[in-house]
C-alpha cells in the first residue's frame, strides 16, 4: 500500500475536519458583511495547510513529486468586486501556474471544472468571471502573483485573517466532529479530492 501524498493528506484533513463543518450560508453572508466568519475559515484552512506541508513558505518541493499543491486562497471578481474563499490548485514546478479553483460559496465547495446545475454555474460566472486570486502561503517562485498589484480588498484579508480564530463554541463543535470522525479515519478512504 503506497503512502498518501502531502496533498492527499491535506485535502483529506480539510474534508473531514473543516469543510463539512462550515455553515455555507453564514459564509456567503460573511463575504457581504464584515468577513469575520470567512477569515476564521481561511485561518483554519491556512493552519491545516501549514501542518500538512510543514511550513507556510512553499517551494517546488512542498507538494507532491510533480510540484502540485492545493492551498487556501481568496478570489475577487474583477467586474463584480465580490470576494470569496477558494482552494487553489497550483503547479509549483512551473513558477506557480494556476491550474484550478474550488469556490467556497452558498452551494458548498464548487470546482470550476465540474459540471454544475445551470443556476450554480450562472451565479458563479456572474460573481467571479474573470477573477483575481491570491493565497495564504508564501510562494517565492510564483511569477503570477505580486502583492503590490493585488486589489486592496484581497490585501486587507491577507493582512488580517490570522487574527480571526474560531470562537470557543466553534472549537467545541470542531472537536466533537473530529471525535465523531475518528472511527471513519480507521477505514481507508478512496476519494482524495475536495468533497463537492
Amino acid at each position: 500500500m503506497s503512502e498518501k501524498s502531502t496533498v492527499d493528506r491535506y485535502v483529506e484533513h480539510i474534508n473531514r475536519h473543516i469543510l463539512q463543518s462550515i455553515d455555507y450560508a453564514k459564509l456567503q453572508k460573511s463575504y457581504d458583511t464584515d468577513m469575520v466568519y470567512a477569515k476564521e475559515i481561511l485561518n483554519r484552512l491556512h493552519e491545516a495547510m501549514v501542518n500538512a506541508y510543514g511550513h507556510e513558505r512553499l517551494d517546488e518541493y512542498a507538494g507532491d513529486e510533480d510540484g502540485f499543491v492545493v492551498i487556501p486562497g481568496i478570489v475577487r471578481g474583477k467586474e463584480s468586486g465580490k470576494i470569496g474563499l477558494a482552494l487553489l490548485d497550483l503547479d509549483l514546478s512551473s513558477s506557480g501556474e494556476h491550474w484550478g479553483t474550488s469556490f467556497l460559496c452558498e452551494f458548498g465547495v464548487i470546482s470550476q471544472t465540474e459540471d454544475k446545475e445551470d443556476h450554480v454555474a450562472k451565479t458563479l460566472s456572474k460573481r467571479f468571471a474573470p477573477y483575481d486570486y491570491c493565497y495564504t502561503a508564501t510562494i517565492p517562485g510564483d511569477i503570477h502573483i505580486h502583492e503590490a498589484t493585488l486589489p486592496d480588498e484581497l490585501k486587507a484579508v491577507l493582512r488580517d485573517f490570522r487574527n480571526n480564530k474560531p470562537s470557543v463554541l466553534e472549537g467545541i463543535r470542531e472537536t466533537a466532529t473530529a471525535l465523531k470522525n475518528t472511527e471513519q479515519d480507521k477505514t481507508p478512504q478512496e476519494n482524495s479530492e475536495p468533497e463537492l
